[in-house]
């Protein structure tokens, strides 16, 4: 109860970083657009920023489903984790190949600067998966629900910030999918930690 009490409190904390001073102090980009030679669509530097985030942010969250088939979960929590693992793998393919459409790198690098202006990096830490992947049998599936909890409302946030400054219809229509399908995660997944 102590870890989702402190899981809870961090949400909260994300919530109100991700969401408020960052999102007033930074307006959204231009209108401006780019035209992509190769499929004629127009997007702008928040689509791109959306897919540099989502990208790594979804592989993440392969890494950490991909535990859930490895160990012994609940028959209900591994349909969920393979359901997640299936959708994420084919948003990866559809992201990745926007990017090569609009000649755009797949990754945007990892300085800091990069996130200053939409409230902060929204990723999963390397070192936070590998202490689930060392969680003994006994706690992992509770360990596994709080942080798949975490990543899944970092994944809210980065939506939204394509929601709100985002022009390539095919992103914003992703970024829509990705808040409603990660939203209901979220109240699922805190329904199994009750």
């Amino acid at each position: 109860m102590r870890r989702l009490t402190i899981l809870l409190a961090g949400l909260l904390a994300l919530t109100a970083c991700g969401g408020g001073a960052a999102e007033q102090a930074a307006p959204p980009p231009a209108a401006s657009t780019a035209s992509s030679a190769a499929a004629g669509q127009e997007f702008n530097e928040t689509d791109v920023m959306f897919l540099h985030m989502a990208v790594p942010h979804h592989r993440a969250g392969l890494e950490i489903v991909r535990l859930a088939e490895e160990r012994d979960v609940r028959p209900d929590v591994k349909t969920l984790a393979s359901a997640i693992k299936v959708t994420q793998l084919s948003e990866v393919d559809s992201m990745t190949q926007w990017l090569a459409d609009w000649g755009q790198p797949e990754a945007a690098g990892d300085s800091p600067e990069l996130h200053a202006g939409h409230g902060g990096d929204h990723s999963t830490s390397p070192e936070s998966i590998a202490e689930l992947a060392a969680t003994p049998p006994a706690e992992f599936e509770k360990a596994f629900l709080n942080l798949l909890i975490g990543h899944q409302h970092n994944a809210v946030e980065i939506a939204k910030l394509e929601r709100e400054g985002g022009l390539n219809p095919q992103a914003k229509e992703l970024a829509n999918r990705i808040f409603d399908s990660r939203t209901a995660q979220i109240a699922q997944l805190l329904g199994y930690l009750g």
